[in-house]
């Protein structure tokens, strides 16, 4: 799931967060409704809500988005990898 290689790469993590990412960036708050939305006319395809979520998961783990009241937020955090700090 995280590297999808044998199907779809679109639905892999990695992918699909940098999806919702780019969206993020440019929105900074967006119902999850309309994230869907936005992200099924950037992959130009149907997105499973639960593809959305797996993404949201995985960029709440890496402390880049918040969710709260169906609502999800940018957090502009830039983190240094090396050394597992924020900055």
């Amino acid at each position: 799931m995280i590297l999808n290689s044998q199907r779809q790469p679109d639905f892999s993590l990695y992918y699909l967060g940098g999806v919702l990412l780019k969206i993020l960036e440019q929105v900074k708050v967006i119902s999850i409704e309309k994230l869907l939305e936005e992200s099924q006319q950037h992959l130009k395809k149907k997105v499973h809500v639960d593809f959305i979520y797996y993404g949201l998961d995985w960029l709440y783990l890496l402390e880049l988005v918040r969710v709260e009241e169906g609502k999800v937020y940018y957090e502009n955090k830039k983190i240094n990898s090396t050394q597992n700090e924020t900055f």
